[in-house]
C-alpha cells in the first residue's frame, strides 16, 4: 500500500512538472498574455483626447468603438475661458492624438498644446483644415479682440466638418494605427445640414442678435442675417461699451427683431435688459456645450429649432 501511495504521488508530481513546462512555452510563444499580470495589455484601445464636448461627440461618430474618447472640458464650461488643471495637461500628453477646435477658441490650453506639440504628442486643430470665416468688422483692431486669427465658431455649420473630416481621419489613422474610414461621418453631417436647412427654411426672416458674435457660419449658411451681438467679439472673455448696447438697440428696432438670443458667457442681466427695453423675448441658447443632447446631430437640431421657434 506504501508503495503504491508513493508512485501515485510521483506521478502527479510529474505530471505537475509537465503542465508547468508546457504553460511555460505558452507563455514565451506569447499565446496566453494572461500569464503574467505584469504584462501589458496590448489589446487597450487607443485614447483620443478632444477639447470640448460639442468637438468630441463628431469625434465619437467617426471613431466609434474603435478608440477611447476623453473630453477635457466638463459640459457646460465656456471653453473660451477654460483653465486646464495638472490632471488636464497630463492627460493631453498621454493622448495618442489630441483634437482642438483652434482658431484660439480654447484660450486657455493654447501654451498647453503648443508644449505638448513641441513633446511630440499629435495634435490636429480642426479651424486648420476649413475655410474660415472672418468677421464683417475688425474685430482685433476696434474692439481688442484676441482673435485675429477668425471665428473660432466652426462647429456651428455641419459643413465645416465635412471639410475636415478627411484630413482629421488621416491624423486620427496616422497616431493610432486604425483604419476608420470617414464616409458614414460624412454622410451624416451632409443629411444632418439638410435637416438643419429645412427647419430654417420654414420661416419667414431669420434676423439675429446674438450673446457674442457666434453665430456667424449658422447664419452663412443658412440664410439668416446677425445684426450685431452683446458682446461684439469672437470670445466671451471681452466685454461691451454702453456705446455698443445702445448702438445694437437701434438696430435691433430698426430691422425689427423679434428676440435676443444669449447664452454662455453673456451677462444674463445684460440680455435682459436689452430685451425688456425693445419689448421682445430674451432666449437662452445652447452654442458651445451638447446640454443634455445625446449627439451633435440632436445638439444642432435643438439649436435651429429654438431659433426658428423664437423667430416665427
Amino acid at each position: 500500500f506504501k508503495v503504491e501511495n508513493h508512485s501515485h504521488f510521483a506521478t502527479l508530481a510529474i505530471m505537475r512538472m509537465i503542465l508547468k513546462k508546457v504553460l511555460s512555452l505558452v507563455c514565451l510563444a506569447g499565446l496566453l498574455p494572461a500569464c503574467s499580470s505584469s504584462n501589458p495589455d496590448t489589446s487597450a484601445r487607443p485614447n483620443i483626447v478632444v477639447t470640448y464636448s460639442v468637438l468630441g461627440s463628431v469625434i465619437l461618430d467617426l471613431v466609434g468603438d474603435a478608440a477611447d474618447v476623453t473630453i477635457l472640458i466638463p459640459d457646460g464650461q465656456d471653453p473660451h475661458d477654460y483653465q486646464p488643471s495638472a490632471r488636464d495637461i497630463e492627460t493631453i500628453n498621454n493622448a495618442d492624438i489630441v483634437v482642438s477646435n483652434g482658431l484660439d477658441f480654447e484660450e486657455g490650453l493654447e501654451d498647453v498644446l503648443a508644449s505638448a506639440i513641441d513633446s511630440g504628442v499629435s495634435v490636429y486643430m480642426i479651424g486648420e483644415n476649413i475655410t474660415v470665416r472672418e468677421s464683417n468688422e475688425n474685430h482685433a483692431e476696434e474692439d481688442g479682440d484676441a482673435h485675429g486669427a477668425g471665428d473660432p465658431h466652426l462647429w456651428l455649420s455641419p459643413l465645416s466638418f465635412t471639410q475636415a473630416i478627411p484630413s482629421l481621419t488621416a491624423a486620427i489613422n496616422n497616431a493610432t494605427g486604425l483604419s476608420i474610414d470617414e464616409t458614414a461621418a460624412l454622410n451624416q453631417l451632409t443629411q444632418l445640414d439638410n435637416e438643419i436647412k429645412e427647419v430654417i427654411d420654414n420661416i419667414s426672416s431669420c434676423v439675429l442678435v446674438s450673446g457674442h458674435d457666434e453665430m456667424g457660419y449658422f447664419a452663412d449658411r443658412y440664410g439668416c442675417t446677425v445684426i450685431g451681438a452683446i458682446i461684439p467679439s469672437f470670445s466671451t472673455t471681452s466685454e461691451a461699451t454702453a456705446k455698443q448696447i445702445a448702438d445694437l438697440k437701434v438696430l435691433a428696432t430698426t430691422n425689427n427683431v423679434k428676440a435676443v438670443f444669449t447664452g454662455l458667457g453673456t451677462p444674463a442681466e445684460v440680455s435682459e435688459q436689452l430685451a425688456s427695453e425693445l419689448g421682445i423675448a430674451a432666449v437662452s441658447l445652447s452654442t458651445h456645450y451638447l446640454n443634455g443632447a445625446a449627439n451633435y446631430r440632436e445638439f444642432m437640431l435643438n439649436l435651429a429649432n429654438q431659433i426658428a421657434e423664437a423667430l416665427r
